[in-house]
């Protein structure tokens, strides 16, 4: 969302949480340190971010032990110094989703992923936001609640 477009921090964490196409995921890994994996991310009617992730992939094992997770998602970059850009980390639990309530909008973001979403190690989990903190340029950062980023009201995304 350009900055002259920009709202308020509920409505850009709204946008980049329904826009991102791809997140850096923080698992607990092996020892208590973080893990962090890119993976691809699609939102449900509500917003909150789905991943399609492998059982045999080092995320899911550690989501398995421990389901709290760290999510960062950006604003499709403009500008070539990507600290410029908007980005939302959000906090919060992952727990498997039923394939068919995610699976169309997940491939309609993500139309390369139909190689492989029905085999059997890929599942959808979806991620119950907890806690959102914005950085929304240069001094201006925000901590925003669930309610803030998947309430209604300002940006929508469409039901389907």
């Amino acid at each position: 969302m350009p900055q002259d477009e920009f709202q308020s921090p509920r409505a850009l964490g709204r946008f980049i949480l329904r826009e991102a196409l791809f997140g850096s995921l923080a698992t607990e890994g092996e020892g208590g340190y973080p893990y962090v994996s890119l993976v691809g991310v699609a939102a449900m009617a509500s917003g909150a971010p789905v991943m399609l992730l492998s059982n045999l992939a080092r995320h899911t094992i550690n989501i398995r032990k421990d389901p709290r997770v760290s999510l960062l998602l950006t604003e499709k970059p403009n500008a070539p110094d990507p600290l410029v850009t908007a980005r939302l980390t959000v906090t919060g639990k992952v727990a498997p989703v039923e394939k068919s309530e995610i699976r169309a909008r997940y491939l309609i973001r993500h139309p390369e992923a139909a190689k492989y979403v029905n085999f059997a190690d890929f599942g959808f989990w979806g991620l119950a936001i907890q806690h959102g903190h914005l950085v929304a340029t240069f001094g201006k950062i925000f901590d925003l609640t669930a309610e803030e980023l998947l309430g209604t009201g300002g940006l929508s995304w469409p039901k389907g």
